[in-house]
């Protein structure tokens, strides 16, 4: 999804005199765009009615009024993005920016939009990918590898207090103890056979076993095999599914390298969205081009997910 920044790179370089014949062109695409969305058949998101007129524009979308329940909507209402100022090729291009590991600076750059702009959008497609997997959990069916892998604690973009437990490090710095320490944040994850992915971050440290129960113990049932490396916390999960202890979990670690190297990549990311980031990952790991479309899907569909972005920066964040 490269044609919009392109286009705006295109417009950039574009002598002045030739401007008002460009924006002539656009304003027309935009009219004709439109009208086709005018003309086309919506169902009224509170009764499901095809009876719905237009009803003049709102934040310069069309509006529409059904005519069964009185209720006026627009086509991004009760979506991901509803109020949002950007138009669809805006957003795929962001979720590709996202999928592909772009930074935020580059998005925003590329797209002539504010750093915090392209941050909110983020983390709004982030928060939905998150929510999609705490309403519908990913199933481990069959044979799943299921390993953890562990990240430098960070607080990215907040000012550590004289009274935290460490002191400030700089980008690419070790932690101040050997070996794994409460400075490191577990992330537990498995690894299916047809390609379904688990990424969650629960405490710091080593997972306990009631750890391994609260992430594992709905995911798992009496036709899954749990292949580890031989940690005692898996055999909790013996009363739910097979347990076997194998030396190598190639494909589990193969997700930890593409974690790691994302991470590291990013420059890390705050701990508190750790579990908005896992969650990408896991959707996107090994995952073909038409992932784009499917969280565009997911963040337009009219289903009630919309959020403020005060709650999408505030709530439902890792504290550990």
């Amino acid at each position: 999804m490269t044609n919009l920044v392109e286009l705006i790179s295109l417009v950039k370089q574009l002598p002045e005199s030739y401007i008002p014949e460009a924006l002539e062109k656009i304003r027309e695409i935009k009219e004709r765009s439109d009208s086709e969305e005018e003309t086309t058949e919506l169902e009224c998101i509170s009764c499901n009615s095809q009876n719905v007129v237009r009803n003049g524009r709102k934040c310069r979308k069309q509006a529409y009024l059904c005519k069964e329940c009185n209720k006026s909507f627009v086509s991004t209402s009760q979506s991901a993005i509803q109020n949002s100022h950007n138009g669809s090729a805006v957003w795929r291009q962001v979720i590709s920016d996202t999928v592909a590991g772009v930074s935020i600076d580059t998005t925003a750059a590329n797209l002539d939009l504010h750093h915090e702009t392209v941050f909110n959008m983020r983390h709004k497609i982030l928060y939905c990918i998150e929510q999609s997997f705490i309403v519908n959990p990913t199933m481990l069916a069959g044979v799943c590898e299921t390993d953890e892998t562990y990240v430098l604690e960070n607080v990215k973009g907040n000012k550590i207090p004289e009274d935290y437990h460490r002191k400030p490090r700089k980008h690419g710095a070790v932690a101040s103890k050997p070996g794994i320490s409460n400075e490191y944040v577990c992330v537990c994850t498995s690894v299916t056979g047809d390609g379904k992915n688990v990424a969650i971050s629960a405490n710091r440290a080593t997972p306990s076993s009631q750890k391994i129960l609260e992430i594992f113990g709905e995911r798992v049932n009496e036709e899954t095999v749990v292949l580890c490396d031989g940690t005692q916390s898996y055999n909790i999960l013996e009363d739910k599914c097979r347990v076997a202890t194998v030396k190598k979990n190639n494909k589990v670690n193969g997700f930890h390298s593409f974690i790691k190297e994302r991470l590291r990549a990013a420059r890390g990311v705050a701990t508190i969205y750790l579990n908005r980031y896992s969650a990408l990952f896991a959707k996107i790991y090994d995952a073909d081009k038409s992932i784009v479309d499917d969280i565009w899907k997911m963040m337009t569909v009219q289903n009630g997910e919309y959020n403020t972005i005060p709650y999408t920066q505030s709530e439902k964040l890792l504290n550990v």
